[in-house]
């Protein structure tokens, strides 16, 4: 039986592809509905679809880091930021799910 090498990084970064992608397709939604307005001032000014294109590719971007080294560093510093930056999208969903509530319901 292999050793699997450890990959600490593996699960935050697929969540990070989860919640971005997620973020893409509701804030997508929500543009095209007219129910909310971007917030981003560096997407602001593009198209819905642009939007969500540009989330497609950090997507895919970020999906690139699962075949780098860098999955499997051991650094604290890089579990607590993606964790920070996962917790700060879960906040930017449960934005989403505010207003798809008050629109939808």
């Amino acid at each position: 039986m292999a050793v699997q090498p450890k990959t600490p990084l593996k699960k935050p970064i697929w969540t990070l592809i989860v919640l971005n992608l997620t973020d893409g397709f509701l804030t997508y939604w929500g543009l095209v509905a007219g129910a909310i307005e971007e917030a981003n001032p560096l997407l602001s000014s593009f198209a819905p679809l642009t939007i969500f294109l540009i989330k497609l590719l950090l997507s895919a971007c970020l999906a690139g880091f699962l075949f780098t080294p860098l999955v499997h560093l051991q650094s604290r510093f890089w579990r607590y930021f993606l964790l920070s930056v996962n917790v700060l999208y879960f906040g930017i969903l449960a934005l989403h799910i505010t207003w798809l509530t008050l629109v939808y319901l």
